[in-house]
C-alpha cells in the first residue's frame, strides 16, 4: 500500500463531530484496508478530538489521515494553544475520559503547538493482511472401499 491521505477542514461547531465523523470514516473505508474494528476504532478518536477542538475553541478545524503500510496517522489542527488534558474521572464528571480513551486505543498519540493553535495526532494500527494461499484441508483424504 503506498501512502493515501484525505484532508477536512470544518467550521468549529458542534455539528463539525458528526460530519468529521461520518466524512473520514466514509473516505477512508474507501481506501479498502481497515476492517470493522480498525473503523469503529478511527470513528471514537476523530469524534473524540473533533469535540475537544470544538469545545475549547471557535475557529476552524482541520482533520488530515494518512494511510501509510505502518498505519494511519491521524491529525486534528485547530486555534487554540492550550495543552490537552485528560480530566478527572469521577462518578459525577461526564468529561474528561476522552483523550484516556483515545491514549489507550492508539499506538502512540501526542501533540505539539503550532503558529496558531495546536496539533493533536494518533497513530492507529491496521488489521493485520494475511496473505491467502492454496486451501489445504486438514481431514484424512477418504478412500473407496474395497
Amino acid at each position: 500500500m503506498s501512502s493515501l491521505a484525505t484532508r477536512l477542514v470544518l467550521v468549529g461547531k458542534e455539528e463539525a463531530v458528526s460530519i468529521a465523523r461520518r466524512s473520514v470514516v466514509e473516505r477512508v473505508r474507501a481506501w479498502g484496508f481497515m476492517d470493522e474494528e480498525t473503523t469503529e476504532t478511527t470513528r471514537l478518536i476523530i469524534s473524540e478530538l473533533v469535540s475537544n477542538a470544538v469545545v475549547h475553541d471557535e475557529g476552524p478545524v482541520t482533520i488530515t489521515v494518512l494511510g501509510r503500510p505502518s498505519g494511519l496517522l491521524i491529525d486534528v489542527r485547530d486555534g487554540n494553544r492550550d495543552a490537552p488534558r485528560t480530566g478527572s474521572f469521577g462518578t459525577e464528571n461526564e468529561r474528561g475520559r476522552g483523550l484516556a480513551l483515545v491514549d489507550a486505543l492508539a499506538v502512540r498519540s501526542g501533540w505539539e503547538l503550532l503558529g496558531r493553535g495546536k496539533r493533536v495526532w494518533v497513530e492507529v494500527a491496521l488489521p493485520v493482511r494475511r496473505s491467502v494461499g492454496p486451501r489445504l484441508s486438514c481431514e484424512p483424504q477418504l478412500r473407496p472401499a474395497v
